[in-house]
């Protein structure tokens, strides 16, 4: 059992090769004596202020929030058979459509206020929901791609494009995962020889002559040992089961099986002026594609591609502006044209400003205000923000308080902009948010000088995996 859960793991981690900042080890990170250079990350954070009155809203440097959370919406209220809530989306009305399900999925729709309305069956266990600017409301999921009218009716369903495109890859997928197993096995090793020095330097402290020669180990430096230990262990486990031996085939079939399976998967899909966006990982390789389709899913070509995410992860918007990609793992937002061709980016990561995007791997997702805006949304943190198209910061829209964690952080706002919801999948639920009243100000606020942080042990083990 422990080999084939080790086994699970390194796929896991196989698959998501290449990802640039990735979080690693929340053990490692939050052990205070295996950081040799941490710090915390503040949540205060410095921008420029809302448009209107920039300078006026800006009292010593403090940003504040244009809207508070007010309501939780459970998708699982209301004695509903339970589910899992994997995205959503707004109608032009304001009502929610949640995409649920594990197997057969479903459609649950939601008032703005949270009341449940009625469902829709679906064939297919939905990934990614969304309206287009047709009105027809477009759902992808294991690699199925559907298009419904404004009652929950299936019009038209077709495969995906990229799952034919995974099927014609199966050798060159069945050979990166062979270069692959043999990759990790070395950085497994050579992370075990680091790791062994580091031991060795403690210890060497206390010898005849160390600057502590004499003493008995510290407390700290105890605990440093035993937590250098504990991950020696892991790392010596990993190795075996990498290093061993080369994987036999039917191994290799179970996890071409299982890459085929995750690559399968649609992160977003969005429509506009008759044509159809889809987001997924790349066939081969580990980057994402964006691929545009017309209104009946034919005539399938990628015109985006190498684009970096995290935890299957990458958000695609087309709107009237352009094509809007949350590039996660490159912590920019990025603008295309239809033919693919980037025409605005902007972003960078910051663990203490508003002008960045903080923690490991975000932006996570994008959406549109009805003047064209466009808004971000960090998990991890909860936090929104709201730009121009162009990429100047127009507000500080506030933050949620969600389930840590690197995953989808979908958000959606209403035709008013006074009503905005995000994504809280751990909890399968949706936060609302609502624009605060002239006057009113709530606890949260950031400012615009936020102290910076130095790299953790965590994002350091990442960089020696990942070689990012």
């Amino acid at each position: 059992m422990r080999a084939t859960n080790l086994s699970r793991w390194a796929l896991c981690l196989s698959l998501a090769w290449g990802v640039g900042e990735a979080r690693w080890s929340r053990a490692a990170e939050a052990d205070p004596e295996v950081k040799q250079a941490a710090a915390t990350e503040p949540e205060d954070a410095k921008a420029d202020p809302a448009k209107n009155d920039k300078e006026d809203k800006a009292d010593d440097g403090v940003v504040r929030p244009t809207h508070k959370q007010t309501i939780i919406i459970n998708v699982n209220a209301d004695d509903l058979p339970k589910t899992t809530l994997n995205s959503f989306c707004l109608t032009p009305d304001g009502q929610i459509l949640a995409a649920c399900g594990d197997t057969d999925g479903e459609v649950r729709i939601f008032d703005a206020d949270g009341a449940y309305v009625k469902s829709w069956e679906l064939p297919v266990k939905p990934e990614a929901i969304n309206v287009g600017s047709d009105g027809k409301i477009y759902v992808a999921g294991a690699g199925r791609l559907l298009r419904l009218d404004a009652e929950g009716k299936v019009l038209h369903e077709a495969e995906s494009p990229h799952a034919a495109a995974l099927l014609e890859n199966q050798d060159q997928l069945r050979q990166e995962i062979v270069d692959r197993t043999k990759q990790m096995a070395k950085q497994f090793t050579s992370q075990l020889e680091r790791i062994d020095q580091q031991i060795a330097d403690v210890k060497e402290k206390y010898e005849a002559d160390g600057d502590k020669a004499g003493e008995e180990l510290s407390a700290i430096d105890k605990r440093r040992l035993e937590a250098f230990e504990r991950m020696k262990k892991q790392f010596a486990d990993m190795a075996e089961q990498m290093g061993g031996k080369e994987p036999t085939e039917e191994e290799l079939d179970a996890q071409v099986k299982a890459s085929m399976e995750y690559k399968l998967k649609v992160a977003s899909i969005s429509e506009t002026e008759g044509k159809v966006y889809v987001a997924c990982s790349a066939a081969a390789g580990y980057g994402f594609n964006v691929w545009q389709l017309d209104n009946d899913f034919e005539d399938g070509k990628v015109i985006v591609s190498e684009l970096r995410g995290c935890c299957g992860q990458m958000d695609v918007q087309a709107g009237k502006d352009g094509i809007f990609v949350a590039e996660n793992a490159r912590h920019r937002v990025c603008c295309y044209d239809d033919a693919g061709e980037l025409t605005t980016s902007w972003g960078s990561q910051s663990r203490a400003g508003l002008d960045g995007f903080g923690s490991c791997c975000n932006p996570m997702n994008v959406a549109f205000g009805a003047d064209g805006s466009i808004y971000t949304a960090e998990s991890e943190l909860g936090r929104i923000k709201r730009f121009s198209p162009k990429g100047e910061l127009i507000d500080l829209v506030g933050k949620v308080d969600i389930v840590p964690g690197c995953k989808k952080v979908a958000i959606a706002v209403d035709k008013t902009g006074d009503n905005l919801f995000m994504l809280d999948v751990s909890r399968n639920h949706i936060v609302k948010m609502e624009r605060l009243a002239p006057g009113e100000e709530i606890a949260y606020s950031e400012t615009r000088d936020g102290s910076s942080t130095s790299t953790s042990l965590g994002g350091a083990l990442l960089k020696i995996f990942t070689g990012n």
